[in-house]
């Protein structure tokens, strides 16, 4: 079944909309809500596929931005070498702060367009790819995007999305008194969370299943997560967290039971739909 889905996004609007918030993406650490988002991926991540590859594994960061992934897998795994390839030059450039110490010789970093594979990565072959957050979002073609990273794939290589939920932009934009988005997304799986970010494509879990099929590979893990902790307005911004998030995620005792709670509800099979966030995870059929 061929999945037509393309976002509204162009290059330019992603690219200015990422110049303003380059200097200051990486304050995201800071923020709670996020903690527990990237301990929820990072558990996912590593426990179910990073630690089962060799050593010496390659990876691609598919639209890695500043690199905070791909800097934390270059620290988790000392052997490990990676690529990433992104769009704003302004990204690139935090990105590049991070070339030091032992992954100076470990971290590529490329900029290109997904929709369009750099040369430097067209022909290369990687053990595990990823694309996190709103990447795949904002691609012209989701589809095809998909479909070109898992061409890149080396043999038994994971291939690994991390997408918007469509049925949470619904509810977000709701709880934020943004009507017409909510409406939006639940009638175009198009929309926005902030009045200043391009439009951005949302996903269902059967989409992603759908797609990866398209791109000729099979679904290892379907989950979705923060699932029982949603974030609220002051969570679209770069600093700061909102009151009701702060007061539950606060305290580090809380906030290693809520971790716990959550990392046993990602087990679930039919939780893809709650989550903040779709993470879909599978390999290459063989031919």
């Amino acid at each position: 079944m061929s999945v037509e889905i393309a976002s509204e996004s162009s290059a330019a609007d992603i690219v200015s909309y990422f110049h303003r918030k380059a200097g200051r993406y990486d304050e995201v650490d800071q923020q709670v809500y996020w903690r527990l988002s990237d301990e929820l991926l990072w558990s996912t991540l590593s426990g179910g596929f990073l630690d089962e590859l060799p050593p010496d594994f390659t990876f691609l960061d598919a639209g890695g931005g500043t690199g905070r992934w791909t800097q934390r897998v270059l620290d988790a795994y000392p052997r490990a070498r990676g690529v990433l390839v992104d769009l704003s030059p302004d990204m690139l450039a935090v990105a590049g702060t991070k070339r030091t110490g032992s992954r100076a010789e470990r971290m590529e970093l490329v900029q290109g367009d997904l929709g369009d594979l750099p040369a430097a990565v067209r022909d290369r072959r990687f053990d595990v790819i990823w694309n996190f957050h709103n990447v795949i979002g904002f691609v012209p073609d989701p589809a095809a995007v998909l479909s070109a990273l898992a061409g890149l794939l080396s043999e038994d290589g994971v291939l690994v999305t991390l997408a918007p939920n469509r049925y949470h932009g619904v509810y977000f934009n709701l709880a934020t008194g943004r009507l017409d988005a909510a409406r939006r997304a639940a009638e175009t799986g198009v929309s926005t969370f902030t009045d200043d970010m391009p439009p951005l494509r949302l996903f269902t879990p059967d989409e992603l299943t759908s797609l990866y099929a398209e791109a000729g590979c099979r679904v290892d893990v379907l989950t979705g997560f923060p699932c029982a902790v949603y974030p609220a307005r002051q969570e679209t911004q770069l600093d700061g967290s909102s009151p009701a998030v702060a007061d539950l995620l606060g305290d580090p005792a809380v906030f290693a039971d809520v971790l716990a709670i959550e990392k046993q509800l990602a087990k679930a099979p039919d939780v893809a739909a709650r989550g903040n966030n779709i993470f879909v995870a599978g390999r290459r059929r063989p031919s």
